[in-house]
């Protein structure tokens, strides 16, 4: 096969990958997505080729997928904007690399054992997946198997396998359709069809409700990132908030018994504030205010300081105003909370700018509410399916998520975050309550559908039930075991392919 035309495949195969997941959505095309790519690495005689379809395909997707990096650091964080676009363009051209390698072993698999090779792309898939999730501070955005999300059927295998069993099945699917077609033995879409159908038909089973539910009330902030601080102003947006934070439920006859009565958890997000809770008197008596006049719980973000240190921090209040609990953000953003390599990367100091530079936490917190226990993951940590699970691991019954996507604007970059957040919600079996500053506020149920939700760009409140939950699931108890299995599978296959000698095995047309 020409270069040209394995470059062609590649790019095809990017393309599907982005428009398959949020936005535009268009999650039918998953099924199909890798088959351009498969298909070209298959015929491909040369591997450095067959790696430069590969590299081409992750540039594209991850240019799709991210393309919201470039207006985030110019718009917020002050880079011009040909140095923001450069930034970008370095990201993409550079986490590529990831689908290099996959390439690389994939071919490296197809000149052993020829088209079969085909079914060894979902561990191969799933492999690279856990690399991108664990190397370098990790970055596991929009995995391929959130593309899957709204087959909710199929979706609750993740209790058991994670996001990479949904990766696993529809990187399956796409690889038994390329071997059909390589091998002209159609009778492999046979088992690619009948998975896709499954898909489609599988049911949920299992109650979402229990007998200890939670009034909540979600406070969609709507603070602009560039909102200045400086009296009147600021105090008048506070008082705001504050009145929307204890307002009385309306009267609603679709409102149940429970809902009709007040909240006993109110969230506030991550926003872009200088809100200090020990540091800052008037901020911390109003804090306790809202939860003492709400006779609630009261959960918000804000920042910590442990000497000259500071942290990206969530307190729980109780309906006395006391603070319970304190949890300091683990996992930060890479250029947004601290600039990595500062003495090679001085120019991205600017991007600071607006959260300063923080110290990561180190204890999983976990905070006592009437006597059950909830937890706080704060915004980009709900991508890392392990960080959640450590959680409910200590005990977490429901899971709060706190976030900030002002910085991603209007772009579909919201709607992403948010389908990696329903999955954490299936692989641990819990609520999770996700407030974000400017949207999408939501109540997730433990089956990954969302019960409520807000639009974006809007001051808000989203009132509306959970429930603590107290049983662990599989990937509970024992995390990515599954993408394990599939690492080890991939390591030895890779090692006979290398240790063998000559052409591949026939393997009939």
């Amino acid at each position: 096969m020409r270069l040209g035309n394995s470059i062609l495949l590649g790019v095809c195969s990017g393309v599907l990958l982005v428009v398959c997941l949020p936005k535009p959505d268009l999650y039918p095309l998953a099924w199909i997505a890798l088959v351009p790519l498969l298909y070209a690495a298959t015929l491909e005689t040369s591997a450095l080729r067959a790696v430069i379809a590969a590299y081409a395909a992750g540039v594209v997707f991850f240019a799709g997928t991210c393309y919201w990096f470039a207006g985030t650091m110019n718009i917020y964080g002050g880079l011009p904007v040909t140095l923001a676009a450069g930034v970008a363009v370095l990201f993409s051209i550079t986490w590529a690399l990831y689908f290099a390698l996959f390439g690389f072993a994939f071919h490296l698999l197809v000149r052993k054992y020829g088209a079969r090779a085909l079914l060894a792309a979902p561990p191969l898939w799933v492999t690279i997946e856990l690399m991108r999730t664990f190397l370098f501070s990790g970055f596991p955005w929009m995995l391929f198997g959130y593309a899957l999300v709204p087959y909710t059927g199929v979706l609750q295998m993740a209790s058991w396998t994670g996001v990479y069993g949904l990766s696993f099945v529809v990187a399956g699917v796409n690889g038994a359709i390329a071997y059909a077609v390589a091998s002209r033995r159609w009778v492999w879409l046979a088992p690619a069809g009948a998975a896709m159908a499954a898909a489609w038909l599988l049911p949920v089973f299992g109650e979402t409700s229990s007998n200890d539910p939670i009034a909540v009330r979600l406070v969609q902030t709507n603070i602009s990132i560039d909102q200045p601080w400086r009296e009147p102003a600021a105090a008048g947006l506070l008082d705001e908030l504050g009145e929307l934070s204890t307002a009385p439920l309306p009267s609603s006859p679709a409102l149940n018994a429970l809902q009709a009565n007040a909240p006993r958890l109110i969230v506030w997000p991550e926003v872009p504030a200088p809100f200090y809770l020990a540091e800052d008197p008037a901020f911390r008596a109003r804090a306790e205010n809202i939860a003492q006049k709400a006779g609630a719980y009261f959960l918000l973000g804000y920042i910590g300081m442990t000497g000259e240190s500071p942290s990206n921090s969530a307190a729980v209040l109780s309906p006395a105003g006391e603070v319970v609990s304190r949890y300091d953000k683990i996992h930060l953003v890479p250029f947004g909370e601290y600039v990595p390599f500062k003495k090679l990367l001085f120019f991205a100091e600017s991007l600071t700018r607006q959260v300063g530079d923080f110290t990561p936490g180190a204890e999983y917190t976990v905070s006592s509410l009437d006597n059950r226990r909830i937890s706080a993951a704060i915004c980009y940590e709900s991508i890392f399916p392990d960080l959640v699970r450590q959680f409910v691991k200590r005990g977490s019954e429901l899971i709060v998520v706190i976030t900030n996507d002002g910085w991603f604007g209007e772009s579909s970059a919201p709607y992403q975050h948010l389908r990696m957040g329903i999955v954490r919600a299936v692989e641990n079996r819990r609520y999770i309550v996700r407030t974000a500053n400017t949207g999408i506020s939501a109540i997730i149920d433990p089956y990954g559908r969302v019960e409520a939700s807000t639009p974006i760009g809007v001051r808000m409140v989203l009132d509306g039930v959970a429930h603590f939950r107290s049983e662990r699931t599989f990937y509970t108890e024992y995390g990515d075991v599954f993408a394990y299995l599939n690492a080890l599978c991939v390591a030895i296959a890779l090692v006979f392919a290398m240790s063998g000698q000559g052409a591949a095995i026939k393997d009939g047309g």
